[in-house]
């Protein structure tokens, strides 16, 4: 598994507004800067911490150069709205970003709809909203 940190419990009722965590789940692509987008304000409006995270199936966050511009991109993009950037690999996709949100005690996830017609990512994101009933998800139409 590699791990890449760049960047500056789950919730119940009893935890404030100060205790809470923001993650935005994205995938190299231009469209995850409309999840950052809407991640940094859910952030700002809960004075909340703001996590970014992308989970690179395989071993390397680095496949071809166009990913690799994608990725300093989306860092700099996210970087400048105040986010904390993650950047992982792993072969178990959905249980590393449990295991994220867990770790990191987050409290709300923003996360894209699945496409219609990608059954892996289906399943990533049903697996998510299952595993996940105990904090705040909120799932972005595709545009």
């Amino acid at each position: 598994m590699c791990i890449l940190y760049l960047g500056g419990s789950l919730m119940n009722e009893q935890q404030s507004q100060a205790n809470r965590k923001v993650l935005v789940c994205i995938t190299l692509q231009q469209n995850s800067k409309r999840l950052i987008d809407e991640g940094s304000s859910l952030a700002q409006s809960l004075n909340a911490d703001f996590h970014i995270l992308h989970i690179s199936k395989g071993t390397t966050i680095f496949e071809n150069e166009e990913s690799s511009k994608l990725f300093q991109e989306l860092f700099r993009y996210g970087a400048s709205l105040g986010g904390e950037v993650h950047f992982l690999c792993s072969m178990h996709v959905t249980d590393t970003i449990t295991s994220f949100i867990k770790e990191n005690a987050i409290t709300d996830l923003v996360i894209g709809a699945a496409p219609n017609n990608n059954e892996e990512k289906k399943n990533v994101y049903n697996r998510l909203t299952e595993s996940l009933q105990m904090i705040n998800i909120i799932t972005l139409k595709r545009e």
